[in-house]
């Protein structure tokens, strides 16, 4: 019995002493892993040369002798980096040459020291050079969405074009890029204007004669492109354009005369006054489409094209303006002039020097209210490209 209850009492401490420990704590956590910080592009510009990181980390440098990612060079002319590598490497021989005889504890020496030190430093930014590097005319370098573009215009090193723009979807043809897809805005073309009647010729049937003696100074055509769009294709051999446009076309006559307005139809008021000036223009919004054929449509500075389109417009407005002994008279009106034109147009040229003409087909007067003239107009295009 007394064993009993010593094995009773002893249950009862080991029991009490489980109860005092206090449990080992539960293991933490472990802390979630840190994201690399996002790289924030960038570009610094130290005297003569570019640096630009991108959001992946590369870094392109750009300096006069080309262009290196990530310390290997990707474009470039390798020969001028040979020759100044050598020029250092004898400079730091020399150097070395030098200091045999120069008392090592002196500040000549050390500043000999540093100067060679200095030496060894460009000499390594030189480390780029590859031997199948081999020098281009012309080279491009896609940074995230930016491409560079460096161009060499002739046989001196330092005639060279360098644009930027955003990488634009593209069509490869013959190592050459061609954009599928481009946009240009606020373009513009200007020539002379004229207009030809029913049987094309620049004649104007009575009561409206003198409509027909134009001013050859005044007498203008004006095309303010707003926007022009291309859509490439065959290569980029043939591309459809379309845009939305202003366009004016001026009118500057000899004889003295006022168009009336508010009439059923075109009125000329022929009374004798002495005009400085007798001008009448037209506004017209248009929406042209164009078919265009390109030899080059790779370098469009060194292409010949054809351009052959459709343009039809809302007029807007007609003007009269006037003035004698210095002073203005305008009035604004619709002239009878016809709601709705209808034109045709040309354009040829090479590179920068391109012409264009243009025909309404349609009279500019509404069918019924004046004589039936169609305006013709040639001139330059005074924009790049298309």
């Amino acid at each position: 019995m007394k064993n009993v209850i010593w094995l009773i009492v002893g249950m009862f401490g080991i029991q009490s002493m489980f109860a005092q420990v206090t449990p080992p704590a539960p293991p933490e956590a472990p802390e979630p892993p840190v994201a690399p910080a996002p790289i924030e592009p960038s570009v610094h510009v130290n005297g003569e040369t570019v640096t630009i990181t991108n959001a992946k980390g590369d870094v392109f440098v750009i300096d006069e002798y080309g262009i290196r990612k990530n310390g290997v060079l990707i474009v470039g002319d390798t020969w001028d980096a040979r020759a100044d590598a050598e020029d250092l490497r004898e400079d730091i021989e020399q150097l070395r040459e030098e200091s045999g005889s120069i008392d090592p504890d002196s500040e000549e020496y050390a500043d000999l020291m540093e100067s060679i030190a200095d030496l060894e430093a460009e000499l390594n930014a030189l480390a780029f050079i590859a031997p199948d590097t081999l020098p281009s005319d012309s080279a491009t370098v896609t940074v995230g969405k930016w491409r560079l573009v460096v161009k060499e215009n002739g046989e001196d090193d330092d005639d060279v074009d360098v644009s930027i723009a955003r990488v634009p979807k593209v069509e490869e043809i013959d190592d050459h890029y061609v954009d599928v897809f481009d946009t240009k805005w606020f373009l513009f073309d200007m020539g002379y204007n004229t207009f030809l009647n029913a049987d094309h010729k620049v004649q104007v049937d009575p009561p409206y004669q003198d409509l027909e003696d134009l001013h050859g100074w005044g007498s203008f055509d004006v095309n303010l492109h707003i926007f022009r769009s291309r859509v490439n294709m065959a290569k980029g051999y043939i591309n459809f354009n379309y845009g939305l446009s202003m366009e004016w076309h001026h009118f500057r006559f000899d004889r003295d005369f006022t168009i009336l307005k508010n009439q059923d139809t075109l009125t000329l008021n022929t009374e004798t006054i002495d005009y400085d000036k007798n001008k009448f223009n037209t506004t017209h919004l248009s929406v042209p489409v164009l078919l265009g054929f390109e030899t080059k449509p790779w370098d469009t500075d060194n292409s010949f094209r054809m351009q052959f389109g459709y343009d039809p417009g809302l007029m807007l407005r007609g003007k009269t303006k006037h003035k004698v002994d210095g002073k203005k008279d305008v009035d604004k009106d619709d002239f009878n002039l016809a709601q709705f034109r209808q034109e045709v147009d040309f354009i040829i040229g090479y590179g920068d020097f391109n012409l264009y003409a243009s025909y309404d087909l349609n009279s500019m007067f509404a069918d019924g209210e004046g004589p039936e003239l169609h305006p013709f107009s040639v001139g330059l295009v005074i924009r790049r490209g298309f």
